[in-house]
C-alpha cells in the first residue's frame, strides 16, 4: 500500500469513526428514554435496569394514552396535528408566492428583505411574543387555535420562504420565457410551470413547517391556558409531580415518534434541503 492509499484510508477511518461517535453521543440518550418506558416503574427506580431488557413492558404507553390520564396525551397529539397541519398550509400558501416575487421578479430592495428574515432568527423569542400576545388578546383570539397558527407562521415564514426561494433557483429560467412568450401572465407561469417543478420543495417547505409547529414549546405556553387546546409538547409538562417516571418517558417517545418518522422516510429530501446552498 503506497502512501496516497495510506493517507486515505486514515481520512475514511478518520470520517467514520467520528461520525460513529457523533452517533452514539445521539443516540445513546434516546434509547435511554425509550428504555425507561419499556420497563416497570419499580425497575426504573431501582438498580436493576437492564440495558437489553428480556421482556418489554407497554403498561406505561397505555396508561398515557387512555382518557382522562394526568398528561394529556390523546389531546395533545390531536390538537398538535391540527396546528401542525395547518401552520404548514399556510405557510405555503403565502411563501410560495413570495419566494417565487424574491427569485424571479424585480422587487427593490429585495436582498435587503432577505437579511431582515434571516435576521428574525438572531433574535430571542420573547421579543416578539410579547407583543403579540398583547396584540392578540385585542383582538379576541388569544388562547385559540388561530392564535397558533398566526404565531406558528409568524416564526416560520422566513424559513419556509427561503427554502422555497433556493428551489426556485435552481429551476431554468427558459421554460417561464417560453410560457411568457406564449402570453403567460406572472401568476398563470407560477401556477402552470413553477409549481409543478418545484414540488420536492414544497414537500421538504410542509414537511419543515409540521415539524417546527408539532416542537414548539414557548408560543402554547404563553399564548394558552386552556387545556382543551393544550399541544403535545406543552401537555407533557401540564402534570404534577406524582407521575410515574415511565409513563414521562412513554408520553416523550409518543411525541418524537412522529417528526423521527418523518426524519427517516424523508431523510434524502431534507438532506438536500439543508445541503441546499452549498453549491451557490
Amino acid at each position: 500500500m503506497n502512501a496516497s492509499s495510506r493517507r486515505r484510508l486514515v481520512r475514511q477511518i478518520t470520517i467514520y469513526g467520528s461520525a460513529l461517535v457523533v452517533f452514539v453521543l445521539m443516540a445513546f440518550p434516546l434509547y435511554g428514554l425509550l428504555l425507561t418506558s419499556l420497563q416497570p416503574e419499580t425497575v426504573i427506580r431501582s438498580r436493576d435496569v437492564q440495558f437489553l431488557p428480556s421482556t418489554l413492558y407497554f403498561e406505561h404507553f397505555r396508561a398515557v394514552l387512555a382518557p382522562g390520564h394526568i398528561v394529556p396525551l390523546r389531546e395533545g397529539i390531536l390538537n398538535s396535528l391540527l396546528v401542525s397541519i395547518l401552520t404548514a398550509a399556510v405557510c405555503l400558501i403565502v411563501a410560495l408566492p413570495a419566494a417565487y416575487a424574491l427569485s424571479r421578479l424585480r422587487v427593490p430592495g429585495k436582498n435587503a428583505m432577505l437579511v431582515a428574515m434571516v435576521s428574525v432568527y438572531f433574535l430571542p423569542t420573547t421579543i416578539f411574543l410579547i407583543p403579540m400576545f398583547v396584540l392578540f388578546v385585542s383582538w379576541g383570539i388569544n388562547d385559540t387555535f388561530l392564535s397558533l397558527v398566526l404565531a406558528y407562521s409568524g416564526f416560520i415564514l422566513p424559513f419556509e420562504i427561503w427554502i422555497l426561494k433556493t428551489f426556485i433557483d435552481r429551476l431554468p429560467r427558459e421554460v417561464e420565457d417560453a410560457a411568457r412568450i406564449d402570453g403567460c401572465t406572472h401568476m398563470q407561469v407560477m401556477r402552470h410551470v413553477v409549481l409543478p417543478m418545484v414540488r420536492p420543495g414544497i414537500m421538504a417547505g410542509f414537511i419543515f413547517a409540521f415539524i417546527l409547529s408539532w416542537i414548539e414549546f414557548l408560543t402554547p405556553l404563553i399564548f394558552t391556558s386552556d387545556i382543551k387546546i393544550s399541544t403535545v409538547a406543552l401537555g407533557m409538562f401540564r402534570s404534577t409531580i406524582d407521575i410515574e417516571v415511565g409513563q414521562q418517558a412513554a408520553a416523550a417517545v409518543l411525541t418524537l415518534l412522529p417528526v423521527a418518522l418523518l426524519m427517516i422516510v424523508f431523510q434524502r429530501l431534507i438532506t438536500q434541503v439543508l445541503m441546499a446552498g452549498a453549491d451557490r
